[in-house]
């Protein structure tokens, strides 16, 4: 079976090497924590968007909030915070991951007590618009917790398990509309999510130090070679097309059950669909993060592309309002379409570790402002037509994969690499060259 990446996009690095040199600190308890700790920040940075949408039914109906408002509010979140990210990664690098990780906490505690306490639409969107400073803080301190500590070898997978984070944020949302709000009322689910919350702030503040500054800049917590940097361009189109996957995805965390409804569906089958595909998008992820740390060698920017091709399919799928189809669109969505983030965030972080916080304020950017835009264009479309929407969210996910590879080739001419797309032969992927000096600096 072909491999879903082309070849790789710098020097052809031996896994075994790779394993040896960082094992034994890959599995440190440290690193452990701070990939558990980074699932939480970024659980926390989304999940007021994520209930929000989760709980629709209700606030709508208990707010007096149609359907085009209703995504304004939810787009409200992502929409401060891709504002916002790119100095909430500035701050972020100053504080530390640990420092972070608390002001997230503190901000998404702030966020769900406003949206429990809400009672108009306006006080709704201010507490997802405090929401929205959170996850702008919760997404660089997660990524530089997890690039302080976690060797090159386990970084895929570990970004595989912090960006699973979206979809059990949606789990976590799903969950709490027949366990909670549908017995005690939409409030008391937003309350559970304020005591989660303030168990995350009250074990940021206990904790140490981060481990870079424990270390301090002569023993700094993972060795490693000389960071390759992105060049400029590449990361401004990359961004971009973070953007479009971006807006195609987030839409579906939204608008999934109300669509299969509409499609005929009934509603608690559509609940379980909902929790189906959030689980297949927290397993892919991890699965897709394991896969790339398996096979050094090949290309995440082109997995990344092929995801969101096979996204655009999940999407047209959807829009055809049958049943049978909109399961199988919801498994594609959530299996291909929304499953690339996690490496998104590996292909940036894995070149760019000095500055993992800022970087990923960069990319957040694109990430967050696509989640804001994609929630509010689907939901003005879908008031006319449900298969307008999904066929618009498949033309956003098709332009995001060519983008991707646009960016995958201005990285790879920066690095003086081959950009024809061909691979090389069977042979010289069995026996790589070893890289002169020159070219291992520049890997």
């Amino acid at each position: 079976m072909a491999d879903p990446a082309g070849e790789a996009d710098g020097d052809p690095v031996e896994p075994g090497r790779r394993r040896a040199a960082g094992v034994r600190r890959a599995r440190s308890p440290a690193a452990v924590g701070a990939v558990l700790r980074a699932v939480a920040v970024s659980v926390l940075g989304v999940l007021p968007a994520f209930l929000v949408g989760a709980l629709a039914v209700q606030i709508r109906a208990d707010l007096d909030v149609g359907l085009g408002l209703f995504g304004l509010a939810a787009a409200t979140l992502f929409t401060v915070s891709g504002c916002l990210a790119r100095p909430g990664g500035r701050l972020v690098q100053r504080l530390g991951s640990r420092r972070g990780a608390a002001l997230a906490a503190a901000l998404a505690t702030t966020s769900l007590t406003v949206i429990a306490l809400a009672d108009s639409p306006a006080a709704l969107v201010a507490g997802l618009a405090v929401g929205g400073l959170g996850n702008a803080v919760a997404q660089p301190s997660a990524n530089a917790g997890v690039s302080e500590l976690v060797t090159e070898h386990r970084l895929g997978v570990a970004f595989g398990i912090k960006q699973s984070s979206i979809p059990a944020a949606t789990l976590l949302g799903g969950l709490a509309v027949p366990g909670v709000a549908l017995v005690f009322g939409w409030r008391w689910a937003v309350a559970g999510a304020v005591g989660l919350a303030v168990v995350l702030l009250l074990a940021s503040l206990a904790g140490g130090r981060d481990a870079g500054r424990r270390a301090g800049p002569a023993r700094a917590p993972a060795a490693r070679a000389p960071d390759k940097g992105l060049p400029r361009g590449g990361l401004v189109v990359l961004t971009a097309g973070g953007f479009l996957g971006s807006a195609a995805a987030t839409p579906t965390g939204v608008f999934l059950v109300d669509s299969a409804v509409a499609a005929g569906m009934g509603a608690g089958a559509a609940g379980l669909l909902f929790a189906a595909c959030s689980v297949l998008g927290l397993v892919v992820r991890i699965g897709f993060g394991w896969w790339v740390d398996r096979h050094p060698g090949r290309s995440a920017y082109l997995f990344i592309a092929n995801l969101l091709a096979l996204g655009t399919l999940g999407y047209a799928l959807l829009a055809s309002g049958s049943v049978p189809a909109s399961v199988a669109g919801g498994v594609l969505a959530y299996g291909a379409g929304w499953a690339w983030t996690g490496l998104f965030h590996f292909t940036v972080i894995r070149d760019n570790r000095g500055a993992a916080a800022s970087v990923t304020g960069f990319v957040q950017t694109g990430l967050s402002l696509g989640a804001a835009t994609g929630p509010l264009l689907f939901g003005f479309v879908a008031q006319a037509s449900y298969s307008a929407a999904w066929l618009t969210t498949a033309a956003l996910s098709l332009a995001g994969a060519v983008t991707v590879r646009v960016s995958r080739r201005m990285v790879r001419r920066s690095r003086g690499l081959p950009v024809g797309g061909r691979r090389p032969l069977r042979s010289a992927r069995r026996h790589p060259p070893v890289p002169s000096p020159e070219e291992e600096m520049h890997r």
